[in-house]
């Protein structure tokens, strides 16, 4: 069974760095830096909208474009403001293109302190490590909640930020798990 623990997340995480493609790294680093350059409350604009919904999934970006700018604004500074989690998610919905996997990373994009990106590939780790009992694709908003909860209790127990974790469980999936 695998362990995740800190050296699993540090050896795993720096693996993620070196073969994560360029572009998605400096994606990445441009729309952390854009939106740590905003005041409170955070929110998005359509456009790092648009690139947080390229960087996350392969969807058509037409789907992300057909949002109206202040929709999109709107929604996601909305979304960061409210206290409720499940609010959060179903408020992001609201904008065409977005369904769990995608509001999860806004929601990582905009508060990183407080929510993992939810991840097919993730979860598939924390099944081998026995943290995950519903099947690896379950994408609906309670696995969503039930996720979140795990990936935080482990970040605190680790001492490990929450995108460090995601990193290492990814890159294990993708690179030393086989996929399985």
């Amino acid at each position: 069974m695998l362990d995740i623990s800190h050296d699993f997340v540090r050896d795993c995480s720096k693996k993620y760095n070196e073969r994560q493609k360029t572009k998605d790294r400096q994606d990445e680093e441009n729309i952390r830096a854009w939106i740590a350059e905003r005041p409170e409350p955070k929110f998005l604009d359509k456009d790092h909208f648009i690139k947080i919904g390229e960087w996350k999934t392969r969807r058509p970006k037409k789907y992300f474009e057909a949002n109206d700018e202040t929709l999109v604004k709107e929604a996601t500074q909305l979304a960061y403001n409210v206290s409720n989690e499940r609010l959060k998610l179903h408020i992001l919905t609201v904008l065409k293109g977005v369904q769990v996997a995608v509001a999860s990373t806004i929601l990582h994009f905009l508060q990183p302190d407080e929510f993992p990106i939810f991840d097919v590939r993730a979860r598939k780790s924390l099944k081998k490590a026995g943290r995950w009992n519903r099947h690896a694709d379950d994408a609906d908003v309670e696995a969503w909640l039930e996720y979140t909860n795990i990936m935080r209790c482990i970040s605190r127990k680790l001492g490990v930020s929450l995108r460090e974790l995601d990193k290492a469980l990814w890159a294990y999936d993708k690179w030393d798990g086989r996929g399985q």
